[in-house]
């Protein structure tokens, strides 16, 4: 969310060469959807998730009677845009969220003389709490409705003790066909027996799979709770001789449904436990944050980059690759989903600008120094330029170190 700033409506040669670098920009992007649609598709969930934010600061806004001038979708060279009241919407080559512009978001803003009533910074204070709160709000209230989607109809993934399932078929290692690729298994599948004798322990399937090299055996394949059978002759390992079919495997899961009341009421318990577990792990971040370095700038392969992984951080391209697992369905990803709202919202809450958070510290300061009936007091913005800058650099630096984490030591799960 941003005050309220006049742009150059005339042509000139610097927004001929933003549009133009807008419109490479969108060939960039169309390579990459040709080339990675599930990462494109990520990114668009995420920017929809953005926006979804300001979307919840523009409503508020409105709501209390101040002025929005700008509603727009992305950021950089505006390449569409229309007026429709008193606010102009558009679109901006890149696709990285959105934002809104209120007028007289701090002291410094020029707003017009007719406009000041309708000005951010003269509305009362539980207002202007409630404009800055909710963004934040509405990353809840998206986490909310995927919990309640989750537990509703997609089904809560619970794991299931001493049961396992595919995670992964294979079809080359090292140089060797491997059977599982054309054998019709599929992720999620259980196979419950080789040729009769019961696999529902991990290692009772590979003594089987591992004592049949080169053998035609009949497994048995439990799949959405129906019993299949597929034949196939396994692979034989050049080293050891040993029998391969090429799965890997994972504790098994299962998927549970309920009725509306009672999926409402987990979505709630699984939204404050989210709550609780962001603010952890916030401060997890802050209270260890030399480990967090020691992850950052590990070597590519470092196995120790991903030891507790309960204190790993994960930026966006972490998330996109794990949500494009094929191990993964539509269950783990609407958990997902929720959870990063989650983390969204409260992170935004810190009581540091340029975050959310930080325009509520400086309304409650403004408020307090106003304590006893005294005039209005409105904070000098250039007093905390010097903070959001740091905070600006910090968050950049922090994203870059985490795709490069990412990227060189990638969860695997």
């Amino acid at each position: 969310m941003r005050g309220h700033t006049d742009e150059p409506q005339a042509p000139t040669l610097g927004s001929v060469a933003r549009t133009v670098g807008g419109m490479a920009a969108l060939v960039v992007l169309a390579l990459l959807a040709w080339g990675y649609p599930f990462a494109v598709g990520a990114a668009v969930v995420l920017a929809g998730v953005l926006f979804m934010h300001e979307f919840g600061h523009y409503v508020a806004a409105r709501a209390v009677g101040m002025k929005v001038t700008d509603f727009f979708l992305g950021f950089g060279p505006r390449l569409w845009s229309f007026r429709r009241g008193e606010t102009t919407y558009g679109l901006r080559a890149l696709p990285l969220g959105a934002y809104v512009r209120v007028i007289g978001m701090s002291s410094g803003d020029v707003v017009e003389p007719g406009d000041e009533h309708r000005a951010y910074r003269v509305k009362s204070y539980p207002r202007r709490l409630l404009v800055v709160c909710a963004g934040s709000l509405m990353h809840l209230v998206m986490a909310l409705v995927a919990y309640m989607v989750l537990h509703a109809a997609l089904g809560a993934p619970a794991l299931e003790e001493n049961r396992w399932q595919v995670a992964e078929v294979m079809s080359q290692r090292d140089g060797v066909t491997l059977p599982a690729g054309t054998a019709g298994i599929e992720v999620g599948d259980r196979i419950v027996a080789v040729n009769g004798a019961a696999t529902d322990d991990w290692n009772a399937f590979v003594s089987q799979v591992q004592a049949r090299p080169g053998e035609l055996v009949l497994l048995e394949i439990e799949r959405d709770g129906t019993l299949l059978a597929t034949e196939t002759t396994l692979a034989a390992d050049p080293e050891t001789g040993r029998g391969l079919l090429g799965v890997r495997a994972s504790q098994a899961v299962t998927y549970e449904t309920a009725g509306l009341p009672t999926a409402t009421a987990r979505a709630f318990t699984d939204l404050g436990r989210a709550m609780v577990d962001s603010v952890r792990g916030i401060w997890s971040l802050f209270v260890n944050f030399g480990d967090v370095i020691d992850r950052i700038v590990s070597p590519p392969g470092d196995p120790s980059a991903n030891d507790d992984l309960g204190m790993r951080p994960l930026g966006v391209f972490g998330i996109v690759d794990l949500a494009s697992d094929t191990s993964w369905g539509w269950s783990e990803r609407a958990l997902m989903f929720a959870m990063v709202n989650v983390f969204l919202g409260v992170f935004n809450m810190v009581p540091v600008p340029p975050f959310d958070g930080g325009h509520v510290a400086i309304a409650t300061y403004e408020r307090w120094r106003e304590r006893g009936g005294r005039d209005r007091y409105l904070s000098d913005p250039r007093a905390l330029a010097p903070v959001v800058a740091v905070v600006v650099t910090a968050l950049a630096l922090l994203a870059i170190g985490l795709l490069y984490l990412d990227i060189a030591n990638p969860i695997d799960l």
